[in-house]
């Protein structure tokens, strides 16, 4: 899941509980009816011809399912039991809530553009990744009223005098970006910004990002590791006001560096509510594990296995 990678920090995850006595058999998952090489299953398709040879969309499925089914049903009955516990007892995200946990989100990419950039070249949405939050917040508020979890002033204190160096704003860099199909069209665009041309009246007309559509390229400052390896080195070293072409896997990138940011300190009042969730989510991520166990001890989980095929007419 794409939250999971660009989590907050102070956010917390509910991991999948690890497979457990009564977990669901793996030979079960196993047991799937495969599609023999050659059979025609129904809505079947050539993901791919090597030499002639195809790959069908059921033998993609079919190892798919042997590598990953196992792992993959255990973290859905795990998301499944907690949404029915907490359907039990009428929790809910409000849409402040889930607001506020977006722009948290939203500001470790600096910008609305940059965040949307990353969603699109991770095949998800904005509103997908809304949901997922109110997801993550109803899970966290379960847990927390269950286990009684809270984090007091005393204990808020000793963290930021140990972390208060880490607290701060980053380095960063305020970032301007067209993504070009040729070397040659970025060098031609390049030259238009030296020219006099306005770089986001450019990427709005030329760019092949969806940052470039949006909001002319702007992806407002970003700090070091928001970008990829071969971006964020480079943007790093630039000076304000220049202007690099590099190549990528989706093509070429024209990076614009229009201001500097040095790294900053903060104040205890400035990062309180923030070090609190964090401090919230250590203990949440102790406290989920044994909480699922209860759950799945208490739960009614049966494998059916798969439906008999029918008899044939005689």
């Amino acid at each position: 899941m794409f939250l999971d990678a660009i989590r907050t920090s102070s956010a917390a995850s509910v991991p999948s509980l690890p497979r457990l006595g009564h977990a669901i058999a793996a030979a079960v998952l196993l047991a799937a009816p495969a599609a023999a090489a050659g059979a025609n299953v129904p809505g079947d398709f050539d993901v791919v011809r090597v030499n002639g040879t195809a790959i069908r969309q059921s033998e993609v499925l079919e190892r798919l399912w042997k590598r990953y089914g196992s792992q993959t049903l255990e973290e859905m009955v795990d998301e499944l039991l907690l949404r029915q516990a907490a359907a039990s007892k009428k929790i809910t995200a409000s849409s402040a809530e889930v607001d506020r946990r977006f722009a948290r989100l939203q500001a470790q990419f600096g910008s609305r553009e940059l965040l949307v950039s990353q969603l699109e070249q991770a095949g998800t949405t904005l509103s997908k990744v809304r949901e997922d939050l109110a997801d993550e917040i109803v899970r966290e508020r379960l847990i927390v009223d269950a286990k009684g979890l809270k984090v007091g002033d005393e204990e808020l204190k000793k963290a930021y005098d140990a972390n208060k160096d880490k607290l701060g704003k980053p380095e960063a860099v305020h970032l301007r970006h067209i993504l070009a199909k040729t070397e040659a069209d970025a060098n031609e665009l390049v030259a238009k910004v030296k020219g006099g041309a306005d770089f986001q009246t450019l990427a709005r007309e030329k760019s092949l990002a969806a940052s470039g559509k949006a909001a002319g390229g702007d992806y407002g400052f970003v700090s070091r590791g928001m970008l990829p390896p071969e971006i964020d080195e480079v943007a790093f070293a630039l000076k304000a006001g220049e202007v690099k072409v590099i190549a990528g896997p989706r093509g070429w990138h024209i990076l614009q560096v229009v201001e500097k940011r040095a790294a900053q300190g903060a104040a205890f009042e400035e990062v309180k509510d923030d070090l609190r969730e964090m401090l919230l989510a250590e203990k949440l991520k102790d406290a989920s594990a044994p909480f699922l166990l209860e759950l799945r001890r208490k739960a009614d989980i049966k494998t059916p296995g798969q439906p008999k095929p029918a008899a044939k007419a005689k």
